[in-house]
Order: structure tokens, then sequence, then C-alpha cells
């Protein structure tokens, strides 16, 4: 088993490899791996997105919603640390 820890190319979040997913649509290279959490957003993907949609609107398409899920997950961990902060001071 592959137990190398490596980080999710959308949120940055670290897993180990084994853990990891393919990221196509929403990211046009096939070694990137990205986390169970993502993956969502990747099937997600997979269903919205046509199968015949030429190859340049894509990867526009997919940086767009990329940037955005790497907005909404750093936006998440600063509200979980600031949560995590409040719960310690009391």
């Amino acid at each position: 088993m592959n137990d190398k820890i490596i980080e999710c190319k959308i949120c940055s979040n670290e897993m180990k490899k084994y853990e990891s997913n393919n990221p196509q649509p929403l990211l046009p290279n096939f070694e990137d791996r990205v986390c169970i959490d993502c993956n969502y957003f990747v099937t997600a993907g997979r269903m919205v997105i046509p199968a015949e949609i030429h190859i340049h609107n894509i990867q526009g398409l997919s940086e767009i919603i990329c940037n955005m899920m790497r907005i909404a997950s750093s936006l998440k961990r600063i509200n979980e640390d600031l949560m995590e902060r409040m719960l310690n001071d009391r």
C-alpha cells in the first residue's frame, strides 16, 4: 500500500496517496490528485460539464470552479480556527 502523504491540488489538504482521486474534468493534469472532499465537486463536474464541450472552455470553467473551491476551503479553515480559539478561550 502507498502510504505516501500528498497534497490535494484544490484545497491543499494532506492525504495518503491511496486515498486520492482523479481530478478530471476540473483539473486538466491527470497526474494531479484531489482529496475525498474535493472529489464530490469533481464528481458533480463530471455530471454537469457536457462531454462534447471544447477543451479550452472546460479549462476556463475549471479554473473558475477551482478558484472558488480554494477560496471556500480557505474560508472554512479560517472559520474552524476561529471556532477552536473561541472554545479554548472559555
